[in-house]
Formats: C-alpha cells, sequence, structure tokens
C-alpha cells in the first residue's frame, strides 16, 4: 500500500514540475507579445520614427558584412590596446567570436560599444519594461521591408532583444496585401525558427437568425459568429482592436513573435520581434538568485 502511495506521489510531483514548464514557457511567449509603447495612440512611436528620420537625412544606410563586423571590432579593440592589455584585448576578441549571429547581422550578448564599434548607429528611445533600448541605423544586414528596428541590451549590456517595425501598406478593406505579407514571413520563420503557432482572436459579430420551430412556426434567434481572416471589414477590425492575428517561433535559442498592426491612419504593417532564451533565462535565474 505504503509502494503505491509513494508512487503516486511521485506521479503527481513529476506531472505538477511538467505543468510548471509548460506554464513558463507560455509565460515567456506572452511576454513577447507587443508591449504597450507601440500601441497605435502612443507618442513614443512618433518620436522614434522622426528620430528615425533625422539619421537617415544625416548619413545613407550602408550594408556591411557580417564577418566584416567582426573585423571592425576586433580592429578597433586592437587600436585601443594601449589603454588594455593585450590579455584582456585577447580575451574580448575570444568572447565576441563565440557570440551567436541575430537578425539584421548583429551578435547575441554583444555589448553597446561592441555593436556601435562595428558602423552600427544607435539612437536612444524610451521603451516600457525595456532598459536601454536604441533605435539601430546602418545594421550590417538591413532589409528592405523593415522601416525601422530597436535593440535593447538591458541593464547587464548584452544585446537580448530586437524588435522591427515593417513597411506602411495601403490595403484593402479586407487586408490582403497585409496578409499576404504575414504569410510570407510566417513560413519563413516557421522554417528557421521552428514551433509555429497562430494566434488569432476574432471578432465576435451578433447575427439574428430565424429558426423554423416543429409546429412550423418560426422564431428570431440571436447568435454570436466568430469573423473569419481576411473578412470584408478585417482591416478595421484589425485598427479597432476588436481582433488580433500573431504567431510565435522558437528553437532552443530564439523566440520570436510576428504580428500585424494597424495604426490610426489605417495603414497597416508588420511587427517581428526576436528574443534570445538563453540570455534571458539567465537574467531570470540571476534575479531568482539574488532573492
Amino acid at each position: 500500500m505504503r509502494i503505491k502511495i509513494s508512487v503516486f506521489l511521485l506521479f503527481l510531483g513529476l506531472s505538477i514540475c511538467i505543468s510548471a514548464v509548460a506554464q513558463q514557457k507560455k509565460d515567456f511567449l506572452d511576454s513577447m507579445l507587443l508591449s504597450e509603447e507601440y500601441s497605435q495612440e502612443n507618442k513614443g512611436q512618433a518620436a522614434s520614427e522622426d528620430a528615425l528620420r533625422k539619421l537617415q537625412q544625416e548619413k545613407p544606410q550602408i550594408d556591411l558584412k557580417n564577418d566584416r563586423k567582426l573585423r571592425d571590432i576586433i580592429k578597433k579593440q586592437k587600436k585601443e590596446s594601449g589603454q588594455a592589455t593585450v590579455s584582456q584585448t585577447k580575451q574580448n576578441i575570444k568572447r565576441i567570436s563565440k557570440l551567436h549571429t541575430a537578425p539584421f547581422g548583429l551578435l547575441w550578448g554583444e555589448t553597446y560599444e561592441e555593436t556601435v564599434s562595428s558602423g552600427v548607429i544607435l539612437t536612444r528611445t524610451e521603451e516600457k519594461d525595456y532598459v536601454n533600448s536604441f533605435i539601430a541605423t546602418q545594421l550590417p544586414k538591413p532589409l528592405k521591408d523593415m522601416r525601422y528596428v530597436v535593440v535593447t541590451f538591458g541593464e547587464e549590456n548584452r544585446l537580448w532583444r530586437i524588435i522591427s517595425y515593417g513597411q506602411f501598406i495601403k490595403d484593402t478593406p479586407d487586408a490582403a496585401l497585409t496578409l499576404k505579407e504575414y504569410k510570407r514571413f510566417y513560413h519563413m520563420l516557421e522554417t528557421k525558427y521552428g514551433n509555429a503557432e497562430q494566434i488569432y482572436n476574432p471578432q465576435i459579430t451578433q447575427v439574428t437568425k430565424t429558426i423554423e420551430l416543429p409546429n412550423g412556426k418560426t422564431k428570431q434567434q440571436i447568435e454570436d459568429v466568430e469573423e473569419q481572416i481576411g473578412n470584408p471589414n478585417f482591416l478595421a477590425q484589425l485598427q479597432s482592436g476588436n481582433a488580433d492575428l500573431y504567431a510565435t517561433f522558437y528553437n532552443t535559442e530564439v523566440g520570436a513573435v510576428l504580428s500585424i498592426n494597424v495604426d490610426g491612419n489605417g495603414n497597416s504593417y508588420l511587427i517581428l520581434e526576436y528574443k534570445n532564451l538563453k540570455i534571458f533565462q539567465e537574467q531570470q535565474n540571476k534575479t531568482f538568485d539574488a532573492l
């Protein structure tokens, strides 16, 4: 009897652990959703775009190769070897060489200084809940589909989050053009990161239907109907927030979210947000250890 109870308690403990892990993964993906900073009513986005326009007027974007980026960092560190010891320089070079490639030719875990030394221009911008965020221009691998990119280094000065905003699309009421772009990016992200999951919260519309009764009479009945993706009023539903569509992707190192947004002028655009799972977890563990 005691053995059966022990086995039951062991099974119960394992079930609780599995549920906790699943909930942690869900909580992480939920945390990757767009922050309030970039809602269409928020002035933060307009301020970021103003700063971006000024930068673009000053210098045109250039296309650097990722290996060129690493060489530039190493070159600058060698020039500064008079201020730092040779061993320190070698340690920095060794550290950078082990960093993994991030979107737009950046490197996950690189510092603000390392990013700037590679030729990227960083302009500070405020983002709720994301410390040390900057608009990044002159990226090593710019994407013409994106208007601008924001990177976050956090309190520990390590690149762990990247969010990019797509070009504005003048779309039809059913959002056909935006959905086409959304599907194109969806398939690429699914191929690159895997574990694709689409989340659609539809607008609920009440429809009056005529129901025939057994006695031959009829009656009016109101039913809730979920509006489908790409329905004739889909763009307006996305703009009002009555519907939203996004997808999550992840592998062992990176999590990504692809979503559609519509501004107050009816211009639709895609948003791509990436987070490095390992750095994120390290930050969480460090906070946990300090408690």
